[in-house]
């Protein structure tokens, strides 16, 4: 019993291991600056344009 307890806990273990060097290889292919450069991140509104939305 004691066995498939710990064969329990290294397969979750191994799991997350695994997600986070996948998630680690998808942020090095996210390159931020470059998202920002191809779509800008559009101006703030001016207090006249707020005040006409609400």
């Amino acid at each position: 019993m004691l066995f498939l307890y710990a064969a329990t806990i290294g397969f979750v273990l191994l799991l997350f291991l695994l997600m986070g060097v996948f998630l680690y290889n998808v942020s090095l292919g996210l390159n931020k600056k470059d998202a920002i450069e191809i779509d800008p991140l559009p101006p703030e509104p001016t207090e006249e344009e707020t005040k006409a939305i609400h």
